[in-house]
């Protein structure tokens, strides 16, 4: 059993199954992102044409009170699940995995160029998991700065000590 063809399919294999998470994450994230920004945008623009239409009757109010409420709560949903940042950094990450691929496949970084096939494996195995680890360690920083500036349920204030 050749063991550099091994690790090479095994960090190919990694890599592949990075992009399809990083993808499949930044899809979801610029579909909902764009969903509900535009939901944002058209209840927002609808509500005053719909107090300016000239019909008595609370029906028209109440329809204008629904869609600035919409308004509001899918705003709301765009700052809670951060979508839009979401697509940002797994798009950083995609491209940044797919990248690394490319060269490794192409032999064009001096990470890869003139080496046994098993270093540049082990080489390329390195560098898709230091890529993966700033992923996860940006997100755990962007979690405790959010945990700092939730407030604290005993006393309601700010946290400004890190845990």
């Amino acid at each position: 059993m050749d063991t550099s063809d091994n690790k090479s399919d095994i960090a190919l294999k990694r890599c592949k199954s990075l992009l399809e998470h990083y993808l499949r994450l930044k899809m979801e994230s610029h579909n909902r992102s764009s969903k509900t920004q535009f939901a944002s945008l058209f209840l927002t623009a609808i509500t005053p044409v719909l107090l300016l239409i000239p019909i008595d009757g609370q029906y028209v109010k109440i329809l204008a009170a629904a869609t600035s409420v919409g308004a509001a709560i899918s705003t709301g949903l765009l700052s809670i699940y951060g979508w839009r940042e979401t697509y940002l950094r797994s798009g950083y990450t995609y491209h940044a995995l797919e990248s690394e691929m490319n060269r490794y496949l192409t032999q064009s970084s001096d990470d890869y160029t003139n080496l046994e096939e098993e270093k540049a494996a082990q080489n390329f195995s390195k560098r898709i998991e230091e890529i993966y680890m700033a992923e996860v360690t940006d997100w755990r920083s962007e979690m405790q700065r959010i945990e700092q500036k939730r407030p604290n349920n005993v006393n309601n204030v700010t946290n400004d000590k890190p845990k």
